[in-house]
């Protein structure tokens, strides 16, 4: 009997193989949302990558991470392996990396999570006896990144959506898209790479994605050595070097005054 991705014999040992994954077609990837049985397939070709809402603060305090390893819930120190005391939160649920310098950073679902995650934090940590300040909350700017499997055209995407797009090729390689009525923009790169920034939650991180995928795919370039797409796809210091300077540029992107941050009930 021939089996795939079910139990084979082999020299009398039972091994388990995994099916093969499909290659996605062109309309899979324009509807990438629609079919979930699809989607692991869809993001794999894409070489999809969702980043988590992370945020951070300096709070100008000095944290004896031993002691708040005792005082907080669901808090892990170990000084062998890491600099930070980590803690784990479930209103709203997070997890966060305090640093004896004062430095503290929280990831969550959402950005609004994350904000709500460091505020309650450091309200705790003055209910323990410390004096933390936020004069500001930092929030990380790349929510996601993908690829498509070609090189765009990116001069004739700039003419084409010319008023919701940025393209200086003499200064930047890459063209900048907004997408309309909101603060989510595209980095798009001629080799088929692009970042997806300022989302505030995960569903408007897709929803860009789904509206930008048709788009890309109305602008392919023509046909080029297809060993130049090692630059999209395996060039792990191109794809640091550009979130790296899109973070240093916009500077975590969005800061919180402190009178917003004192308004948040600790729950």
């Amino acid at each position: 009997m021939n089996v795939s991705g079910a139990e084979r014999e082999d020299s009398g040992r039972s091994t388990f193989v995994l099916a093969d994954s499909r290659t996605p077609t062109e309309d899979d990837v324009l509807n990438i949302y629609q079919d979930v049985s699809k989607l692991a397939d869809i993001e794999r070709h894409l070489n999809m990558l969702y980043r988590p809402f992370t945020c951070f603060s300096s709070t100008k305090a000095q944290y004896n991470l031993m002691e708040l390893e005792v005082l907080l819930g669901n808090a892990k120190y170990d000084p062998d392996r890491h600099l930070a005391l980590f803690v784990n939160r479930f209103h709203p649920v997070c997890s966060l990396k305090i640093y004896a310098n004062g430095n503290i950073y929280c990831q969550a679902f959402s950005r609004e999570s994350a904000r709500r995650g460091l505020v309650n934090m450091v309200q705790l940590l003055q209910d323990t006896g410390y004096s933390p300040s936020l004069p500001h909350i930092k929030f990380n700017v790349v929510n996601a990144t993908f690829c498509v499997p070609f090189h765009l055209d990116l001069r004739r995407l700039h003419q084409c959506h010319f008023a919701h797009s940025q393209y200086s090729p003499t200064k930047q390689p890459f063209v900048t898209y907004r997408l309309p009525d909101t603060l989510i923009k595209f980095a798009i790169f001629p080799s088929g790479y692009v970042y997806v920034m300022f989302a505030s939650l995960p569903r408007y991180t897709k929803l860009a994605i789904g509206h930008i995928l048709p788009i890309l795919y109305l602008y392919k370039a023509s046909p080029v050595d297809q060993g130049a797409l090692g630059l999209c796809r395996g060039d792990i210091n191109f794809q640091v070097l550009w979130e790296k300077e899109f973070q240093r540029e916009d500077d975590f992107s969005i800061e919180w005054p402190s009178e917003k941050l004192c308004t948040v009930t600790c729950i």
